[in-house]
């Protein structure tokens, strides 16, 4: 093991190779690989940390490990993905807020000084998208202070858990939001909890790591009231379907694993389609996100053009 984390030291990332000195040296005093790894300066979640564990307990420290880096893996390109795909959109908001920003603070104000000067009477419309101009950069110190007291409080109230819970509930069932967060939860969860499971945890101890793993309140919830229930003799699947947190095919796949005997790769197997369905989700609400941004902003650019022209010919009929 010593041995096998010096070499690794010559293929780390910077991250990984300020801390594998202090792993090698707690091996070579005679602490498990589990302990290192949980006394580094690392971010593994628990739930990597008791896959180690539990291969090191008898399962086979090389597959659980292996277990692990995959589930790591399949974490990060998640994520890459998520980011991937949100790119465009956010530049395509930022662009457009730009300028449209820029229109309403710097041409239209110089277009109405020349009417101004010319003795013209500024059309109703573009009267108000100057005084909107005008308000713009007077709110901005305001408006930014209450987002951020706002976003603080926020981040205060959901650190209580039944708000944390509630809240997520709620976001569960937004419409869109919703099911993209309720399938990649999922996912989350029932890999975690196959992993577990196939590293040699018991399925009572492994519930809570696949809960948290969910990065969702109302599912770890879910997850740790179904721990309570197997304890009195009810299926993993009818202890989440009680919860109704789950989606349905999830459900049904755990079902068939009990039966079949092959509950960690029914999890898997549930793992898989609820990432591609959150992929799927995604993908289709940034396909209609796209247009709606390029909406929104034509409309204000379209006003904007509007009052100048109105501007414009009101000018050229006055005598």
């Amino acid at each position: 093991m010593s041995r096998a984390i010096a070499i690794l030291q010559e293929l780390a990332t910077p991250a990984w190779l300020t801390a594998l000195p202090g792993i090698r040296q707690r091996i070579e005093q005679g602490e498990s690989l589990a302990v290192a790894l949980e006394k580094s300066t690392l971010p593994l979640p628990p739930h990597v940390i008791g896959i180690v564990r539990a291969g090191e307990a008898g399962s086979g420290l090389a597959d659980a490990v292996e277990t692990a880096a995959s589930l790591l893996e399949g974490r990060a390109a998640t994520r890459a993905a998520l980011r991937n795909a949100l790119a465009y959109p956010i530049l395509l908001a930022t662009a457009g807020s730009a300028s449209v920003l820029l229109l309403i603070t710097v041409v239209l104000p110089r277009f109405a000084e020349i009417l101004t000067d010319a003795g013209q009477t500024l059309p109703a419309a573009a009267r108000a998208l100057i005084a909107v101009g005008q308000f713009a950069p007077a709110a901005v110190v305001p408006v930014t202070l209450t987002v951020s007291a706002a976003l603080v409080i926020g981040r205060w109230a959901i650190t209580q858990p039944g708000v944390r819970v509630r809240w997520h509930k709620v976001l569960l069932s937004t419409p869109i939001i919703g099911t993209i967060r309720r399938s990649s939860a999922t996912a989350n969860a029932t890999s975690t909890l196959a992993a577990l499971l196939h590293a040699g945890v018991p399925l009572s101890a492994a519930l809570p790591h696949a809960g948290q793993a969910a990065g969702d309140a109302a599912i770890d919830a879910a997850f740790q009231a179904a721990r309570k229930r197997i304890a009195a003799g009810e299926p993993l699947s009818a202890a989440l379907e009680e919860a109704g947190v789950l989606p349905m095919a999830t459900i049904r796949l755990l079902r068939v694993g009990e039966e079949a005997s092959d509950l960690p790769g029914m999890l898997r197997r549930a793992a898989e389609i609820e990432s591609a369905q959150a992929m799927r989700k995604l993908q289709r609400a940034v396909r209609l996100l796209e247009p709606a941004l390029i909406l929104v902003f034509g409309g204000i650019v379209m006003l904007v053009a509007a009052a100048l022209l109105q501007a414009m010919y009101g000018y050229r009929l006055v005598p």
